[in-house]
């Protein structure tokens, strides 16, 4: 009879072993499918109560339609990584009712390592769903940022987790719930009444732009007619500054480099090499007689040269230009006593064009707050519409010319002879007709034709080719004049110096094909 008692504290001793064991064990597996397992927790930090709980609320979603795996792991991974991962899953263990159903539910979950209450988490769904209306975009963005990622961000993964479940399975049951009477007005506006809007604007601006055309001055005159000039009026008449500024109808840097090109025809400078590929320019006269904006660029080269040898090399050019607005405030006004520039009745032309540019700009934004508020792409084709319009309005407004009749009168046998050096049987007199190329615009038409000519040994007269540099070297004989005019030209001319992402539908075969997803932090 004794043998009972001990029979009896030997069970119950096997019994408690048994139970601390089962204990140690996995409170679930992480590889799968497992038929009826939801919830695959492979980093340990839910607790069986909570897995528990999970796993009822993973069945009600389950039993409302949607297959659901919930997978959590450690991986130090972005959202991207994470919306491949869920979708890998859905896939790859086929998380739907039967083959194509496309109605499976993935909530997947990369958990930082060190830190598993933090990480990137992302709910993917089936084709289904998301078509139906059930789990649209917007509704599992709303999910992740209303519902999820507050309670995650504080550690409280379960309650997370738990919450989104119960929402899905909500929606799934009755149905999402009405978007915000904001987003529904902005979705209103965006499908129709902005793009007829858009496409209005888009016609105003055009039909502003044939009026403008009609008022401006005639500018057609001399097109088609081929002449020279300079047999006409000599540069002495009409600078290349201001034949340059009558054709292209505004004042640029480029009349301002012609001119010092111009003073080098004339005998007041020279340029020289001064080693492979670099230029030194000489002051060889004294500038007296110039006036205007010619004395103007003068003294701002006087202001750089080197007292002793009277040069300037490339940084000294380069710094020269930085004084050229002067230069070109005087030759604007050497143009406005001529009666050939106009610059506030130009200025009133461009104003509605500007104007306009900039209302199609500000249409362009509202387009993009529809767009972000109702959660639609629709008002982007009128988004792209005034875009497009404010900024042809804005091209146009510019290109506007400040010439008036008289100016385009006078740019008339100017007009003829951009035709004839544009033509490709010209070949250019580099003593007489650069400055003109520069000052009209032309030097990257007739860049070519320049090459070629250097090759051939020819330069212009101003250009004084030194047989030796410093190094002993005869650079122009072995390069021609060239690559020197492109040193020469630059120096004077230089070159103008998260928390959550969404995923939207994603393409592919198998469970997720045709369905969508979002995805953030926390």
């Amino acid at each position: 009879m004794a043998l009972v008692p001990v029979a009896l504290l030997l069970a119950v001793g096997l019994t408690s072993l048994g139970a601390n064991t089962a204990s140690a064990a996995p409170r679930n597996s992480c590889t799968g499918p497992v038929a009826g397992q939801h919830i695959y927790d492979c980093t340990g930090i839910l607790t069986p109560t909570e897995i528990a709980t999970l796993e009822a609320d993973a069945a009600a979603v389950d039993r409302a339609g949607a297959p659901t795996i919930v997978y959590l792991q450690t991986r130090d991974a972005d959202v991207q990584q994470t919306m491949d991962d869920a979708r890998d899953l859905l896939n790859r263990w086929k998380v739907e009712s039967r083959p194509g159903a496309g109605d499976g539910f993935v909530m997947f979950f990369n958990l930082k390592p060190g830190d598993p209450r933090h990480g990137k988490f992302f709910l993917a769904t089936g084709k289904q769903h998301y078509n139906d209306g059930k789990l649209p975009q917007a509704e599992l963005e709303r999910i992740r940022d209303d519902i999820m990622t507050p309670l995650l961000k504080d550690g409280h993964t379960a309650e997370g987790i738990a919450a989104g479940l119960q929402q899905v399975a909500h929606d799934l049951t009755y149905g999402p719930p009405p978007p915000p009477q904001s987003q529904v007005v902005a979705a209103s506006l965006g499908r129709l009444p902005y793009n007829i809007l858009a496409l209005l604007f888009a016609g105003a601006v055009g039909l502003l732009y044939t009026r403008m055309r009609r008022q401006s001055p005639l500018s057609t005159a001399g097109d088609g007619v081929h002449i020279d000039p300079l047999a006409l009026a000599s540069p002495g008449e009409l600078s290349p500054a201001l034949a340059g500024a009558l054709i292209r109808g505004r004042v640029s840097d480029a009349q301002i480099e012609a001119t010092v090109l111009d003073f080098g025809r004339r005998g007041l400078l020279t340029i020289e090499p001064v080693s492979t590929k670099k230029v030194q320019m000489r002051l060889t006269g004294d500038g007296k007689g110039l006036t205007g904006f010619e004395q103007r660029v003068w003294e701002g080269l006087e202001e750089q040269a080197d007292e002793s040898d009277h040069t300037l090399s490339s940084t000294d050019l380069a710094k020269a230009r930085t004084n050229w607005s002067a230069s070109r405030t005087e030759l604007r006004r050497d143009l406005t006593e001529h009666g050939w520039y106009d610059p506030e009745a130009a200025s009133a032309r461009r104003r509605p064009l500007y104007i306009a540019g900039a209302v199609g700009i500000a249409l362009a934004v509202v387009a993009f707050l529809l767009i972000v508020m109702s959660k639609e792409g629709w008002a982007a084709i009128g988004m792209a519409i005034c875009l497009i319009a404010g900024v042809a309005g804005l091209i146009w407004g510019y290109s506007i010319p400040n010439t008036t009749v008289e100016g385009e009168i006078a740019a008339a046998p100017w007009r003829g002879y951009l035709a004839s050096v544009s033509d490709r049987a010209y070949e250019p007199n580099l003593d007489t007709d650069l400055p003109y190329i520069v000052s009209m615009g032309l030097l990257g038409k007739l860049s070519s034709r320049l090459k070629a000519a250097s090759e051939r040994g020819y330069s212009p007269s101003w250009f004084h080719a030194a047989t030796t540099g410093a190094s002993g070297n005869s650079y122009v004989s072995s390069m021609g004049f060239y690559p020197y005019w492109i040193g020469f030209h630059t120096s004077m001319a230089p070159a103008s110096t998260s928390g959550g992402t969404a995923g939207g539908g994603f393409s592919g075969g198998g469970a997720a094909g045709g369905g969508g997803g979002a995805g953030g932090s926390f």
